[in-house]
């Protein structure tokens, strides 16, 4: 478990190289420790204050330190400047004591340990103590100091700083050391994120099924312009051109359903979707109804004249041929009514399968017409109109 999909923080207060040290319970070499611990991330106490300013003592941090590694010889602790702090927060805290006591005409002579009142005098003094040490600010929040965190990462077989940490200010600075290395050139997804987007109906698609539409429309009014106008001639008038210009019309709002169809709430609104919705299935169904319709009942009189049996001369008038398209019409218009009143269409929206696996997880939109009874789906779904009918 390392590599570039892995980013392991641990606490890093061992001894110095401790991977080289081999554990006889594990069953890992250094060099295959070494290997996964690379880009590894690790916490430890600051041993110093990386800042330049002056102590309550009156050095710095690099002047404490040179004194230091003056006088220590071969004897070295990591804590050498917490001790160095605390010995003077403890002193600090006498002296608040002291002059507390004084006040008080009370001397630090008196002093017992079980006494409840030099206890909480002490601690009151401890939590009001603030200075700058040689680690950095010195200051107890409910009996604890919160000392600032080195932080170290693992590259090329050694630890080096990264940048440090301030839990009083909440402030993480990565100025003050060298910059990360990440095993796949960036910090890896602590989870999958999840992107919603709006799949809308292509635009170049939807244009150019518009315009086959419109060019559809154009012809079938020059068709009906013909036909109206030259409605008197023998061929024309022996086809029922009133039959013909239904028939026409119908073409005509089945041509107007493809626009309808393919728009969404991205081209008109989404309050005004729903409405769109039903103007899809009353302008399909009546175009259907009127074009086919009428070519079912000019087919019929075909159909009844020519299986005439007996040869008798049969005429089947024009208003006949209305009433069948008409029955139909209104039987169109009684379900689309009853459908709407009971079970009107609603906007709905959904999220569809993910589009692909990567660490960014994109769900499709989906938009929907919906009518619970009728379960008539209107859906955009991947840049397409898909349109179910389920009885």
């Amino acid at each position: 478990m390392y590599g570039r999909k892995y980013q392991w923080i641990i606490v890093g207060m061992y001894q110095e190289r401790w991977w080289e040290v081999r554990d006889h319970n594990s069953s890992c070499t250094p060099w295959e420790l070494s290997q996964a611990m690379e880009g590894h991330i690790s916490t430890d106490v600051l041993p110093l204050s990386s800042s330049e300013n002056i102590s309550v003592s009156g050095l710095t941090a690099a002047e404490y330190a040179g004194q230091y590694d003056k006088r220590r010889e071969r004897e070295y602790s990591r804590f050498h400047g917490y001790a160095y702090d605390g010995i003077w927060a403890i002193a600090l805290a006498i002296q608040s004591v002291a002059q507390k006591l004084k006040a008080k005409g009370r001397h630090l002579k008196e002093f017992q340990y079980r006494d409840p009142f030099w206890g909480q005098l002490f601690r009151d003094a401890f939590n009001e103590t603030s200075f700058t040490g040689v680690t950095g600010p010195v200051n107890f929040i409910k009996n604890e100091r919160r000392s600032q965190i080195l932080l170290k990462q693992f590259q090329n077989g050694s630890e080096v700083k990264i940048g440090e940490y301030d839990p009083v200010f909440d402030d993480l600075d990565f100025s003050k050391g060298v910059p990360i290395i990440w095993a796949g050139g960036g910090p890896p997804a602590d989870r999958t994120h999840r992107k919603i987007t709006k799949k809308r109906i292509s635009i170049t698609v939807y244009s150019i099924l518009v315009t086959f539409a419109i060019f559809g429309i154009i012809i079938s009014s020059v068709f009906l312009i013909v036909n109206i106008k030259y409605r008197n001639q023998r061929y024309i008038k022996m086809s029922s051109p009133y039959l013909n210009n239904i028939i026409v019309v119908g073409c005509m709002l089945t041509y107007t359903s493809v626009i309808l169809l393919g728009m969404d709430s991205g081209l008109s609104s989404e309050a005004n979707f729903p409405y769109v919705c039903t103007a899809r299935a009353w302008v399909l169904m009546s175009g259907f109804t009127l074009a086919f319709g009428s070519m079912f009942s000019k087919t019929w009189r075909v159909h009844a004249i020519f299986t005439n049996i007996k040869l008798n001369k049969k005429i089947i008038k024009d208003y006949k041929l209305f009433m069948v398209v008409g029955v139909l019409v209104m039987i169109d218009v009684i379900i689309l009514t009853t459908w709407q009143i009971i079970d009107p269409f609603y906007r709905r929206t959904s999220l569809g399968a993910p589009l692909e696996f990567s660490l960014v997880q994109r769900a499709q939109f989906l938009e929907l017409s919906f009518s619970d009874k009728g379960k008539y789906i209107s859906s955009i779904h991947n840049n397409r109109s898909d349109q179910q009918l389920h009885s």
